[in-house]
């Protein structure tokens, strides 16, 4: 039922005009992205992502409907209605201070920088970064596809392969004369710690995005819990934010109102964040993103996002709740 709404809203997205969609009441605009870059990223296969002109086309719309806020805005009572956005960036990865922070600094636009300790200054690498390199490794050498073939798998299995069993793409790496190491010495996917605090000095907001990128869902209360806190208190220890911000990975689904109300009790963090689209929630300091990288135009994503918000608001379910 879910899937056929969204479909439903997607297709009316792409007739009903955004100055109409646009008159609706709806919660603050939170589009999110991880990498833009002009280069064909190896390590990048489990969701699209923009060039520099796609990106600069895409602020400037924004910029022409919507006025960029400070990540503190956001707390404010009654942002609700009004036509703002604050970006945000998750992972870490180099093109954030290289290619996205020189953009937004250029335009005046504030955005928040979301990252995971375990990976800054290239000491690991996200699982399913890991997983991107053996496709993009084996679509350069197909007589590897047999191994894969003989184990059961295939390009769409080794993207879905989990944070808990991510040992498995350690020995297909070992396989296949992969280094994990040669690739972050090379290469340097993340930022260094510098060049986070670059960001800060240019007026940027750093947040953190769990420690190591598991998939939360497949944490019990307490793993998940210690990952927001161990991240945070890194983040905290070397920028002092004036705002304590806590992305949760892929998804808040899964997460109990507990584990996220807990981490804002404890003074862990001031502000918390979902992306599960243009939607309420009923947590005041739980914010829910909009992902950006959608494949396809963003002003049609964006409009099939608020037509599946109207539909939503129409049958009461416009608001996340927990």
């Amino acid at each position: 039922m879910k899937g056929a709404l969204r479909h439903m809203a997607k297709q009316a997205g792409r007739i009903i005009p955004f100055s109409w969609l646009n008159r609706l009441q709806y919660p603050v605009l939170l589009p999110f992205y991880h990498v833009v870059s002009n280069e064909k990223l190896l390590h990048v296969h489990n969701y699209p992502y923009r060039n520099v002109p796609e990106f600069i086309d895409e602020l400037d719309f924004l910029l022409g409907h919507y006025k960029p806020v400070e990540l503190h805005e956001l707390l404010n009572p009654g942002i609700t209605g009004k036509r703002i956005f604050h970006l945000s960036f998750d992972d870490g990865l180099r093109e954030c201070y290289e290619v996205i922070a020189p953009i937004l600094y250029k335009k005046g636009i504030p955005a928040t920088f979301f990252v995971n300790p375990g990976f800054i200054g290239n000491k690991g690498l996200f699982h399913r970064y890991k997983a991107s390199l053996i496709v993009s490794h084996i679509l350069g050498h197909p007589e590897k596809q047999s191994y894969l073939k003989a184990n059961g798998l295939t390009a769409d299995t080794l993207l879905q392969i989990s944070y808990k069993q991510s040992i498995l793409l350690d020995e297909i790496a070992a396989k296949m004369a992969l280094s994990w190491t040669e690739f972050l010495e090379d290469y340097r996917p993340y930022m260094t710690e510098n060049e986070v605090k670059g960001l800060v000095r240019q007026g940027f907001t750093v947040g953190a995005h769990s420690w190591d990128h598991p998939e939360f869902w497949l944490l019990n209360a307490d793993e998940q819990y210690h990952q927001a806190e161990r991240s945070m208190k890194w983040v905290s220890d070397r920028f002092s934010p004036s705002v304590r911000a806590f992305a949760f990975p892929y998804t808040d689904s899964g997460i109990s109102g507990d584990v996220i109300s807990r981490l804002r009790l404890s003074g862990v963090c001031d502000i918390t964040f979902g992306t599960a689209g243009i939607k309420g929630d009923s947590l005041d300091f739980h914010f829910q993103r909009f992902p950006a990288e959608f494949p396809g135009e963003f002003i049609t994503n964006l409009k099939g996002e608020l037509g599946y918000f109207l539909l939503r608001k129409w049958a009461g379910l416009s608001t996340v709740r927990h």
